[in-house]
């Protein structure tokens, strides 16, 4: 698997959360959320595909399982906005 060193993600994580973040913008969150739980299989520490996931859910009407992935991006990285 080939890695992107400056950000430790692996190519195939980053380009499933870009996949995830076209359908996001075009209104289509549950197939977004299909892309980003498998971009964080890939890459169990990617913040930034946790809080997308957690945008995507709150879209959706799903705010505990929001919460749950902003907690979880946060606790992978402190540097990501907070929602509660």
């Amino acid at each position: 698997m080939e890695w992107i060193y400056a950000k430790g993600i692996p190519i195939e994580a980053q380009y499933l959360y870009r996949k995830a973040l076209d359908y996001s913008q075009r209104g289509r969150d549950d197939e977004a959320l299909k892309y980003l739980r498998q971009s964080v299989i890939i890459a169990p520490g990617y913040a930034k595909a946790f809080f997308e996931m957690g945008n995507c859910c709150a879209r959706l009407g799903r705010f505990d399982e929001a919460r749950e992935k902003y907690e979880r991006a946060t606790h992978i990285d402190p540097r990501v906005p907070a929602h509660a």
